[in-house]
């Protein structure tokens, strides 16, 4: 059994070593999730950021989401993070904690999730599991994060 829940202060050390052992993230991409979780955890009634995390019975974080709505626009929400456990990959735990964003993006009026990724190899996982649960790949800006590495725009309808 697993359950979805808001972060706590207790799971700040957790999520840093699942989403640094992906081994998708680069050190100072970590560090700019942390800060997400720090600004979440440390600032009370703060509405940009909504992480949450996938708990096995025993307590054991297993998958990490951070959301938020993009505030110029009337509906649309940005999904900043979503990892797994790799040793509990391939499980369903990705997929729960993405339909658990989705009811809350629908709870919070929205009807765009936008996810943005790396064409980079190491990234192929995560382009695959996009695919799988019917995110439609939107835009390529090429070279963006640096030469031969494009951003990837992915966006999900919810509505």
């Amino acid at each position: 059994m697993t359950r979805i829940r808001r972060i706590e202060p207790g799971d700040r050390e957790a999520i840093r070593a699942l989403i640094a052992g992906t081994n998708a993230f680069k050190p100072f991409e970590v560090d700019v999730a942390m800060e997400l979780v720090d600004i979440a955890l440390t600032q009370k009634g703060q509405d940009d950021y909504h992480p949450c995390v996938l708990v096995e019975d025993d307590g054991t974080v297993v998958a990490y989401a951070c959301f938020g709505k993009n505030a110029m626009t009337t509906g649309t929400f940005d999904l900043y993070w979503i990892a797994t456990r790799t040793d509990r990959m391939g499980k369903g735990y990705g997929r729960s904690i993405l339909s658990f964003v989705e009811e809350e993006v629908r709870r919070r009026g929205g009807y765009l999730l936008v996810i943005e990724t790396s064409s980079q190899e190491s990234y192929g996982s995560t382009r695959q599991f996009y695919d799988k649960v019917g995110c439609t790949l939107a835009a390529q800006l090429p070279d963006y994060y640096a030469k031969g590495d494009d951003k990837l725009i992915y966006l999900k309808r919810v509505c």
